[in-house]
């Protein structure tokens, strides 16, 4: 039977009525939503929600996960009702969207909101050391990773801003004048991608070989 979906940007978790309740999902974007499903509202429905929210219609490619009680990043089982999923398994009310299937070419990807979240997903991954690069890699994937989030070079009277803006891998340990040094290589990536805003998402992809 249909229901009411009702998505909130607030960090704050009830529960309804006994029919209903409230789960906050964390986009890749870092945002957190809440989403209001009835106590029978399967994790695909929960998915789909978000999906709107997102403006999204490749929705097979992506999930949700959640943390364990042990810890342990686990996928929701999509066709099983959410709330009692969670219960049973999760350390708290807090869903994860994500990539959940990577495709070996980007042209499969026929929606740029598809092709925008893969970005999300690669540039998380990137930062937070799951996906490993050399330090080529990461200057040119920074360089593209500014020019997707912040547009042309030269809407820019400097790149100051570059320093208080997330560039490198959390795990390398770099010195200031290393950073330092790094970050204006970015920025001449970064004025070599001038206009390209179209198909930034697809370069970055090309790096990793989803060509």
């Amino acid at each position: 039977m249909p229901f009411g979906l009702k998505l909130r940007r607030t960090r704050r978790y009830n529960v309804l009525s006994k029919n209903c309740f409230v789960t906050r999902i964390r986009l890749l974007d870092s945002n957190v939503i809440e989403c209001t499903l009835s106590v029978e509202s399967t994790g695909q429905e929960c998915l789909e929600a978000v999906a709107q929210r997102l403006e999204l219609r490749e929705t097979h490619y992506f999930g949700l996960w959640f943390l364990s009680k042990s810890q342990q990043a686990r996928w929701v089982e999509l066709e099983k009702p959410l709330k009692k999923h969670l219960d049973k398994f999760a350390n708290e009310p807090l869903l994860f969207f994500g990539v959940m299937f990577y495709v070996p070419n980007v042209s499969w990807l026929q929606q740029e909101a598809t092709r925008y979240q893969y970005y999300l997903q690669v540039k998380k991954d990137v930062l937070e050391g799951r996906l490993r690069c050399t330090l080529d890699q990461v200057i040119r994937l920074a360089g593209l990773a500014v020019q997707a989030d912040f547009g042309d070079y030269n809407q820019f009277d400097s790149q100051d801003f570059l320093r208080e803006y997330v560039l490198f891998p959390m795990d390398l340990a770099l010195e200031e004048a290393v950073l330092e040094e790094l970050t204006q290589k970015v920025a001449q990536e970064h004025k070599a991608h001038r206009t390209i805003m179209e198909t930034v998402y697809t370069l970055a992809f090309s790096l990793w070989g989803f060509s």
